[in-house]
């Protein structure tokens, strides 16, 4: 099949800014919805021998929370609107192959109340808070962070490929401060490949479309999950409970 016109269609700021934050405010929304119609009915399990080897490790919230910011890397290689447009569309294909299982098969896994004992078990309640246990499977987590890998690295392999490995992380993160099991990321994973081929493969742009822009602005997203740990994490560092439920009912400073 031919490419598309490989006229270029130069990618502002503003339409940057733009996309992506109404694309955010779609998704979680959706997100949101989806977990309050499904909350009250009994969720399944899906363990697997994975889940049973992969020990309870709270430091690894930090690479689980990664996910929030590293959906938005394309944005900080892509320099063809086109190219954003059809990010944006993956991401909502994603959610409309994720939100029928979610309301036909609801699967969470397991969370018995934490002790705060230090700033990691801290972020693994205020996580859980945040992220309650719905719509595990398939893993939104492992699916963006997949999916934003794919789009980066057809603009630049070097960092296409880190960011596949923190993917890989990221599923594993998952299931260490058991918010997923590991059947949860796979699903997610096969799905994103298969929505990227749908994008990107069956009708695909010029080469030019995916000419990237510095790599420096990587450091827009990096530097936001930075600081966004950092503000999150100062409920410990400066004493601060937010509140009891924050780990039902099993609060300790």
């Amino acid at each position: 099949m031919n490419a598309v016109s490989s006229s270029h269609s130069t990618l502002t700021r503003r339409r940057r800014l733009v996309t992506l934050f109404l694309a955010y405010v779609v998704v979680a929304t959706i997100y949101a919805t989806v977990g309050r119609s499904t909350s009250a009915g009994v969720p399944h399990a899906v363990p697997t021998l994975l889940d049973r080897l992969v020990p309870f490790d709270p430091p690894w919230v930090l690479i689980y929370a990664l996910v929030f910011l590293q959906a938005i890397a394309p944005a900080s290689t892509v320099s063809d609107r086109r190219v954003l447009d059809r990010t944006v569309l993956g991401y909502f294909s994603l959610y409309a192959l994720a939100v029928p299982v979610w309301l036909s098969y609801p699967v969470a896994v397991p969370r018995p109340p934490i002790q705060i004992v230090d700033v990691w078990t801290y972020g693994v309640a205020l996580t859980r808070f945040i992220d309650p246990p719905t719509n595990c499977l398939p893993s939104m987590h492992v699916a963006l962070a997949t999916f934003a890998a794919l789009v980066v690295f057809r603009h630049d392999r070097l960092v296409g490929w880190l960011l596949a490995l923190t993917a890989i992380l990221i599923w594993y993160a998952t299931v260490a401060v058991h918010q997923h099991w590991a059947v949860d990321g796979l699903v997610a994973a096969l799905m994103a490949l298969l929505v990227d081929r749908l994008i990107f493969g069956l009708r695909p742009l010029p080469a030019d479309a995916f000419t990237p822009i510095s790599r420096r602005w990587h450091l827009v997203w990096v530097l936001a999950y930075v600081a966004a740990v950092l503000v999150l994490m100062s409920g410990w560092w400066l004493g601060w409970m937010p509140l009891d439920r924050l780990t039902g009912g099993a609060l300790s400073p």
